[in-house]
Order: structure tokens, then sequence, then C-alpha cells
């Protein structure tokens, strides 16, 4: 995901209620204080349902986010498609909105 690709995706959710933050030193989208999507090394990573990440793994669309070699963060996976991402990021809002 490049820069540009990026600030598209911040344009379009962050609306007062989704704010831009940093976690891990990258910039990401949070509502109130827990996020739903960030920047990870020029990837997007996103914070799904369980069911919605396995649908995604399987089909080739992500793959798990490991922060660091042989450690997975839960929850969470990182973009391999090509697809438009906004359609997950609202997913992955909608979702983090749910459990606040």
């Amino acid at each position: 995901m490049t820069e540009d690709n990026w600030e598209d995706l911040v344009d379009r959710f962050a609306d007062g209620v989704v704010t831009r933050g940093t976690m891990f030193g990258c910039s990401g989208l949070r509502t109130g204080r827990k996020f739903f999507t960030i920047r990870w090394h020029e990837q997007l990573v996103l914070k799904l349902p369980p069911a919605r990440l396995t649908e995604l793994v399987e089909a080739g669309a992500a793959a798990p986010f490991e922060p660091m070699k042989g450690r997975r963060m839960n929850g969470w996976v990182v973009l391999t498609g090509s697809a438009d991402p906004a359609p997950l990021v609202e997913e992955a809002r909608e979702f983090v909105t749910s459990q606040q």
C-alpha cells in the first residue's frame, strides 16, 4: 500500500469518530482508543472477527499478521490481494466499533 493509497483511505474514513493514531510506530485508524487498521511496512493490516480472518486467509486474500517473526497477533491479518481495500476497512471499523 503506497502512501497515497493510505492517505486516500484516511481521508475516506477519518471523520471525527475515526481518528489517526500510531500503533507499533505505524500510522493507523481507530475508533476511540481501539485500532482497526494500520499501515505496516507498506502493507494494510486489519482487525476482523475470527471467522472473517479465516475466510480471507483461506481465499488467499490475507495472511496472519506477525509483527515479530513467529508471533502472530490474534485477530489481525495483512491484506495480500490487490482489490479495493475500502470495504474490508469498513468491515474492520464496524467490528471494532461493535466491541466497544
